[in-house]
């Protein structure tokens, strides 16, 4: 019985080896090619923070299907607006690997007479000697100077205190409304409107309207426990000189069980600065450097809200101050 199954077996093996000879061969490379294309098509955008100065610069690449493709930068800061400039590639090919083996060249072919000209595909996203890493596949030469638009030129105030309260009974108005129907008139001629149906129309009116007092047991506050009170304002002029304001409230009280109050903490701050974009993840999303005169720099890691709109500023919401 033994002999029998690895008879069947050995059979089975053969004939698999032949059918295998008989397929045409896989070109793993072009695998390869084609998978790494389509990791490549697309949008990479990429920001970097000038050191010394409120300045940020912007690039982006875009790899089309065609295998044409763009490279668009610019930059925008304090005093400082570069606007995006294209250059358009007629063609986007894929090169060897990178000394690590791993990474991907990418040989950009200009339209017209000038060199190719070389980058490198790593790690997600695009390395080049000229311009900042470019990983994230967001439209940042867009969304960079919408949200600017969007946050200039406005007061953001938050204030978040909460209070001591106590039970207690306070006497609130309430209101108890009586309707009644009738039927509706036509208005031209005083007779009774009807529904398609034949249905009477009836128009509600209000018959009477009661009022009282009412006693109600609430939390009542009688004195601050936290004070939380934010207020940002950015503006950029005409000159593009990026200016802003910037104050701070907190304090926290104790109350003890004769409900004296004694403060626990108090700090104000209030400054003035010169901004830039310090870091750029999308319009909802983006990192704002402050710097003082004295050169005391400051960072405000802000998620917009363009539906509210509101900014949130370690966990606290800022809305625009009328």
């Amino acid at each position: 019985m033994k002999n029998k199954i690895l008879l069947c077996a050995c059979a089975g093996a053969l004939v698999a080896v032949l059918m295998t000879s008989c397929r045409e061969k896989t070109d793993f490379n072009a695998i390869c090619d084609d998978v790494s294309k389509q990791s490549i098509t697309g949008l990479f955008s990429g920001v970097d923070p000038e050191v010394d100065d409120l300045v940020l610069n912007v690039v982006q690449y875009r790899f089309n299907e065609d295998l044409t493709a763009e490279c668009t930068v610019m930059a925008l800061g304090d005093g400082v607006y570069q606007a995006p400039v294209t250059t358009t590639y007629a063609l986007w090919e894929l090169g060897g690997y990178g000394d690590d083996g791993i990474s991907r060249k990418i040989i950009l072919t200009p339209v017209g007479d000038a060199d190719p000209v070389e980058v490198l595909f790593s790690l997600g996203g695009i390395f080049s000697d000229d311009y900042p890493f470019a990983g994230d596949k967001n439209d940042k030469v867009k969304g960079i100077e919408e949200a600017q638009d969007a946050i200039v030129a406005k007061k953001w105030f938050g204030n978040d205190t909460t209070y001591f309260k106590i039970d207690t009974v306070i006497d609130i108005m309430k209101y108890d409304t009586t309707y009644s129907y009738k039927p509706k008139k036509d208005p031209d001629t005083g007779k009774t409107m009807r529904d398609s149906a034949g249905h009477v129309i009836y128009e509600q009116t209000i018959s009477k309207i009661d009022s009282a007092l009412v006693p109600t047991k609430m939390k009542w506050p009688i004195a601050p426990k936290t004070v939380n009170i934010r207020s940002l304002e950015l503006n950029r002029d005409a000159s593009l000189v990026n200016t802003g304001s910037w104050s701070l409230i907190i304090k926290e009280f104790e109350m003890d069980e004769n409900r004296v109050v004694t403060t626990k903490l108090d700090t104000a701050a209030s400054y003035n600065f010169h901004w830039a974009f310090a870091g750029f993840t999308s319009s909802s999303s983006f990192l704002i450097r402050a710097r003082q005169a004295d050169g005391t720099q400051e960072y405000f890691d802000v998620k917009y809200d363009s539906k509210i709109p509101a900014m949130t500023i370690d966990k606290q919401i800022l809305k625009v101050q009328e």
